[in-house]
C-alpha cells in the first residue's frame, strides 16, 4: 500500500469546530478512488500551532515515515501569530523541501481567512507567505498548489472558511483541498508512467 504523509500545521489535521479530524484524508483517499488509484494509507503528521520554525525541528518525522507523497503546509501560524518574518519562513520552508526528493513532494501555500471572524488575521500577510512559498517551491522544483489563490478566485471565499473561526477550511473547502491534493497526486502518478 502506498503512503501519503500529510507533514504541517493545522490545516493537515482536519481541524473541524476546534477538533481534529479524518475530514481531509478521508477526502483525498475518497478522491484518489474516485480517479482508479485506490490502496493509498495516510500518514498525518499534522500539529496545530505549529509554525515553520516547528515543522523544520521535527522534518525527521516526516522524512523517517518514508511516504510515496508528501504533503507539506505551514505558513499560517508563521503569519497569523507572527512567530516567522517572511524570509525566515521562506528559508525553513526551502530547507525542508530539501529533505525529500522533488518529484514527491507537493507544497501547500497559507490559504484566505475571514477578517470579520478571525479579526487578528491579514489577508495581504497571508498572501506575502503563499507568494513566498511559491518562490521557494519554484526553485527547489517541486509541485505547489497556491491555495490563497484558489480560495479567493471565487467571489464568496468565506463559503471555504469555517464560521468557527474563520481559519480553518469549511467542510467544503476540506472537500475542495482534498480534490486539489489528489489531483496533483495522480498528474504526479501519470508523468511517473
Amino acid at each position: 500500500m502506498k503512503k501519503i504523509v500529510l507533514f504541517g500545521d493545522s490545516l493537515l489535521t482536519g481541524v473541524m469546530n476546534g477538533e481534529t479530524s479524518d475530514i481531509l484524508a478521508t477526502y483525498i483517499i475518497d478522491e484518489l478512488t474516485e480517479m482508479d488509484f485506490p490502496g493509498y494509507s495516510l500518514v498525518k503528521l499534522g500539529k496545530r500551532g505549529e509554525s515553520s520554525s516547528d515543522g523544520l525541528a521535527r522534518i525527521n518525522e516526516a522524512v523517517e515515515a518514508e511516504g510515496d507523497f508528501v504533503v507539506i503546509s505551514f505558513g499560517t501560524n508563521d503569519s497569523l501569530k507572527q512567530k516567522n518574518p517572511v524570509d525566515v519562513f521562506g528559508d525553513n520552508i526551502e530547507e525542508m523541501l530539501e529533505s525529500f526528493d522533488a518529484s514527491k513532494v507537493i507544497l501547500l501555500t497559507t490559504g484566505y481567512i475571514n477578517t470579520e471572524i478571525m479579526t487578528a488575521g491579514n489577508n495581504e500577510r497571508q498572501q506575502l507567505y503563499a507568494e513566498k512559498a511559491k518562490q521557494i517551491a519554484e526553485k527547489v522544483g517541486v509541485n505547489v498548489i497556491d491555495l490563497y489563490h484558489h480560495m479567493t478566485v471565487y467571489p464568496k471565499p468565506n463559503e471555504f472558511v469555517q464560521k468557527f473561526d474563520g481559519i480553518h477550511p469549511s467542510e467544503e473547502g476540506y472537500h475542495f483541498l482534498g480534490a486539489l491534493i489528489a489531483r496533483d497526486i495522480k498528474e504526479k502518478l501519470l508523468a511517473e508512467g
